[in-house]
C-alpha cells in the first residue's frame, strides 16, 4: 500500500454501525486506548461481517452454504493481498497488517472458525472428538479475536515472551463466547448454529476453567483493556443456564441489563485511571532522575 488510508468521519461511522451488531464487545472496545480504538472497532466489525456468513445456514439448500463460502473466500483473498480491498473495513485491516499492528494469521483464523461452524463435525459418534473440534473452532474464532486486541496493545505473536499473554487473552475470548452461547442457547439453536456437543453445564465448567487460567489479575496493566469481556463472562457463567436464558427472554435480543453494562464501565474506567496514574508517576520519576543527573 503506497499511501496511508484516511480515517474519515464517514468511514468511522460505517465501521461503528457494523460493529454495533455486537453491542457487548463494542462496549468493551470503547475502553481500548484511543490510539488503537478505531482499529479495534474495525476488527470487531470484521468479525460481525464474518458472522453474517452463517445466516444462510438456516436454509438447508446447498446454495446457502456456497454463498457463505464465497463471502469467506473473498475476505481471505483480501487479507492475503490477492484481491482489492473493496470494502469499508478492508483497507484499514490490510494497512494494520502491513504496519505490524495486527497479524494476518489471527484474522485468517477467524475465517477458518466460521468455515468450521458451517461444516460442523464429521465425528458425530465420538463425543470427545466433537468437543475437541468445537473447542478448536472457538479458539480460532472468539479466541483469535481477543488475541487481535492484545496485538493492538503491543503484543507480538512472533515474540516468544508474549506468547503466554496472548494465550491468556485467547482464554478470555473463549470464556466470553461460551457464556454468550449459554445465554443465547435457545435462540442459537433455532438458527441451526453449531452448538457445544455436550451439556450446557459441562460447557459452563469448561469456561470457568478458561477464566481461571487467564489469571487476569496478574496480567500487565497495559493489557487489561483487552480483558473486559471477562467481566461479562463471569456474570453469564455465574447465572448458569436457566437463569441466563430467562434474563435474555426478558430483554431485547442481544441487550443486557444495566448491571452488566455498569460492571464493564466500572472496570474500564478503573483501568484507565490506574494506567493514567502509573504513566504520570513514571513521567515524574524520569523527570526527577533527569534533574538529578544534571546536578
Amino acid at each position: 500500500m503506497t499511501k496511508p488510508v484516511k480515517q474519515t468521519d464517514h468511514a468511522e461511522q460505517s465501521v461503528i454501525q457494523i460493529a454495533a451488531h455486537d453491542p457487548d464487545r463494542l462496549l468493551c472496545v470503547y475502553f481500548m486506548p484511543k490510539s488503537v480504538r478505531f482499529l479495534a472497532c474495525c476488527v470487531l466489525a470484521f468479525r460481525c461481517e464474518l458472522l453474517r456468513a452463517l445466516a444462510p445456514r438456516r436454509s438447508e439448500n446447498i446454495a446457502g452454504a456456497m454463498a457463505a463460502y464465497v463471502r469467506l473466500q473473498w475476505w481471505r483473498e483480501v487479507l492475503e493481498g490477492t484481491r482489492l480491498p473493496e470494502h469499508t473495513l478492508a483497507p484499514f485491516l490490510v494497512e494494520a497488517i502491513e504496519q505490524g499492528c495486527l497479524s494476518r494469521e489471527a484474522l485468517l483464523q477467524q475465517i477458518t472458525s466460521i468455515e468450521s461452524e458451517i461444516e460442523g463435525s464429521d465425528n458425530n459418534n465420538d463425543k470427545d472428538s466433537n468437543k475437541a473440534h468445537w473447542r478448536a473452532m472457538l479458539r480460532s474464532g472468539a479466541g483469535a479475536f481477543q488475541r487481535s486486541m492484545g496485538e493492538l496493545l503491543g503484543l507480538n505473536p512472533n515474540n516468544t515472551a508474549h506468547t503466554p499473554f496472548l494465550q491468556r487473552l485467547e482464554w478470555v475470548g473463549m470464556a466470553y463466547a461460551a457464556g454468550s452461547l449459554i445465554r443465547h442457547n435457545a435462540h442459537l439453536k433455532e438458527q441451526g448454529r453449531y452448538l457445544y456437543p455436550g451439556s450446557l453445564e459441562e460447557l459452563r465448567q469448561e469456561a470457568q476453567q478458561w477464566l481461571k487460567e487467564s489469571d487476569i489479575s496478574t496480567l500487565p496493566r497495559y493489557l487489561r483493556a483487552a480483558t473486559l469481556p471477562a467481566v461479562l463472562a463471569r456474570k453469564d457463567l455465574a447465572r448458569g443456564t436457566q437463569q441466563g436464558e430467562e434474563q435474555t427472554r426478558n430483554l431485547t435480543r442481544n441487550s443486557r441489563g444495566i448491571g452488566d453494562q455498569w460492571a464493564v464501565i466500572y472496570a474500564g474506567v478503573h483501568n484507565q485511571v490506574i494506567n493514567q496514574i502509573t504513566r504520570s508517576l513514571i513521567g515524574l520519576k524520569n523527570r526527577s532522575f533527569g534533574e538529578t543527573k544534571e546536578r
